[in-house]
């Protein structure tokens, strides 16, 4: 569940990203609105009280794609463009920002030298800027979301005992949350505190 602004008469909002497996999909993208709302209400167990479609639903496949190549010829790739990830905790939407940042810095710093925006080995750094956060970050994504895929008791007791050490570790803790914020690593100076 992804927060929203709250509509103008106050009430809370959310978007909601729901995902199956592929062989359950068209079971899932079949049901009424109303069974759909009773499935998502029994798998939320209630915490958010009655829930209801401020929207129409649709479905997509998840698919973890990776750009092996990011430049060309006066070309570069930015974002869903370059990669794309399970939509888990919006490190998507991070990634394309650091994406926009790098590129806007390489390309203002060589246009500085004199170099125009097409230069070849601005664009190289710019790829080569990129290539270990994309990689890292969508590698632990998807690696989460295999994991939280695992079904069984034994899964979840495995789970929840990583995620409580995690809680009880502030090093540990405050690394995955600068993670989860798209604060760590080189960040492009277009996304730095003031």
């Amino acid at each position: 569940l992804l927060p929203l602004l709250d509509t103008a008469d106050g009430r809370h909002r959310s978007a909601l990203v729901w995902t199956v497996a592929e062989k359950d999909a068209a079971g899932a993208t079949g049901l009424s609105d109303a069974a759909f709302l009773a499935e998502v209400g029994k798998c939320m167990s209630g915490i958010y009280g009655a829930i209801e479609l401020a929207a129409p639903r649709a479905s997509y496949p998840l698919n973890f794609h990776h750009a092996g190549k990011i430049i060309d010829h006066r070309l570069a790739l930015i974002g869903d463009a370059a990669h794309g990830m399970h939509p888990i905790a919006g490190q998507g939407l991070n990634l394309g920002l650091r994406d926009v940042g790098a590129l806007v810095e390489v390309l203002a710093d060589g246009m500085r030298l004199g170099l125009e925006a097409g230069d070849a080995q601005l664009l190289k750094r710019y790829e080569n800027w990129r290539a270990l956060d994309t990689f890292t970050t969508m590698s632990v994504m998807d690696g989460i979301v295999r994991l939280f895929g695992v079904g069984g008791r034994t899964a979840s007791a495995v789970r929840r005992l990583g995620m409580g050490a995690v809680q009880r570790m502030p090093a540990l803790k405050n690394f995955f949350m600068n993670e989860a914020r798209g604060t760590s690593g080189k960040l492009p100076r277009l996304l730095q505190s003031a």
